[in-house]
């Protein structure tokens, strides 16, 4: 294939890529020649806002999506509260970490706010993530505050 139908072809395809992300929210790529080729940007969606993500927020969104998305929303109350604005919510880091870890440890030592949450909710539990680290908990709230100000 001579390189004025591969340029022509590229450009169809960005075209097609570009259209999509407006029209559908799709994921925006990078079209380049292979000896050029750079890696895109992880872009997430919030709501109707793109948000560019930095490395600890888009291992803070994996995580969220493998560990909290089943039962929470970053908007809405699902089977748990929104949690956007959670640290605002939350001031005390240390108390937001050990909820995360184990909420059960929490509620009985008696926080209030927490045993409000808990009965807010049907008296549902939320499932204790003993496995995430310091550094695993502090990107999924990276990801859930970049996502919160769109």
């Amino acid at each position: 294939m001579n390189k004025e139908v591969n340029y022509v072809l590229q450009g169809f395809l960005l075209t097609l890529v570009v259209v999509g992300t407006f029209k559908f929210g799709g994921l925006l790529l990078s079209i380049s020649p292979p000896d050029k080729a750079v890696a895109a940007p992880e872009i997430g969606y919030c709501g109707n806002a793109t948000v560019i993500l930095s490395s600890s927020e888009i291992k803070g969104k994996n995580l969220f999506q493998d560990n909290c998305a089943t039962c929470h929303s970053l908007f809405k109350g699902v089977l748990g509260p929104a949690l956007m604005n959670v640290e605002e919510r939350v001031k005390d880091r240390k108390l937001l970490y050990a909820w995360i870890r184990n909420n059960d440890a929490v509620l009985k030592s008696g926080n209030p706010y927490f045993t409000k949450l808990v009965k807010d909710f049907g008296d549902v539990r939320m499932t204790p993530f003993p496995n995430l680290s310091d550094e695993d908990i502090a990107s999924i709230l990276d990801y859930i505050k970049a996502a919160s100000k769109n």
